[in-house]
């Protein structure tokens, strides 16, 4: 059994979602909307709290090789 919901939020608006219970499920009216509420909420705290990004590395410089003898060297300037 799918139930749709939709709540609002006065600041990030429109959230919509759906729980998936089985057809012979034995939760109450009370317990059903206790989830909907706990979807909800953590939608608002994800969205108002998102994980801290990772620092972006620089990349590594493109290093140049030469080849003497089928041996490969770092090319470095002196």
């Amino acid at each position: 059994m799918k139930i749709d919901f939709v709540r609002h939020h006065n600041k990030w608006g429109k959230f919509a979602d759906a729980l998936h219970l089985p057809d012979n499920h034995t939760f109450t009216l009370a317990q059903i909307e206790a989830m909907k509420d706990e979807r909800f909420n953590n939608w608002v705290n994800a969205v108002e709290n998102p994980p801290p990004s990772e620092p972006v590395s620089e990349p590594e410089p493109v290093k140049e090789y030469i080849v003497v003898n089928g041996v490969k060297y770092v090319r470095v300037e002196v």
